[in-house]
């Protein structure tokens, strides 16, 4: 009986570990294909989300205004014009970076009919998709028009939530700033 305990027992831990992971980012499935606010809100930690995002497009728009030659001729100007450029991607990561934002733009995505329907097999499916990367961490890859953006989860609990998602540095390209 003792046997038969030691490995059922981790053999549950393991299988719990692993389903609340599918669960949770069938949440967000869910929450994204019906709009759901709530569980979007839920599975998501927004604060960190943000704070990733500015620190992300912050760097990048650095990088990108220190290689343009046309910032380079303003000199001094140049620092004053990042920084307001600063300011106004974080000025839209807050406007839109939110439950109902996201829930905006997903209304309005082209691609919102190409999401497939919440359902066990997509459920069950998600496991082939989700790259461990800790035990308390996984992310997948969303692919779209040739890109390619993890999206990272991290465990609170039984919960996983979204804490961070990453762009190529070839965004920047199709933005004019």
């Amino acid at each position: 009986m003792k046997k038969i305990l030691f490995i059922i027992l981790p053999l549950l831990l393991v299988l719990t570990y692993i389903f609340s992971a599918m669960n949770s980012f069938h949440q967000i499935h869910k929450g994204i294909y019906y709009s759901d606010k709530k569980l979007i809100k839920e599975y998501v930690m927004w604060d960190e989300l943000r704070e990733n995002f500015k620190d992300y497009f912050n760097v990048m728009l650095l990088k990108k205004t220190q290689e343009d030659e046309n910032l380079k001729n303003l000199g001094e100007l140049r620092i004053l014009v990042t920084g307001f450029a600063g300011k106004i991607i974080e000025y839209t990561i807050d406007t839109y970076l939110n439950p109902e934002g996201l829930s905006l733009l997903l209304d309005k995505s082209k691609k919102k009919n190409e999401i497939p329907k919440p359902t066990l097999i997509t459920f069950f499916g998600s496991f082939t998709i989700m790259n461990f990367d800790g035990i308390s961490s996984f992310y997948i890859i969303y692919k779209n028009e040739g890109e390619e953006l993890p999206i990272f989860f991290n465990r609170q609990g039984l919960k996983w939530k979204i804490t961070q998602i990453e762009f190529s540095e070839r965004l920047f390209d199709n933005l004019n700033y």
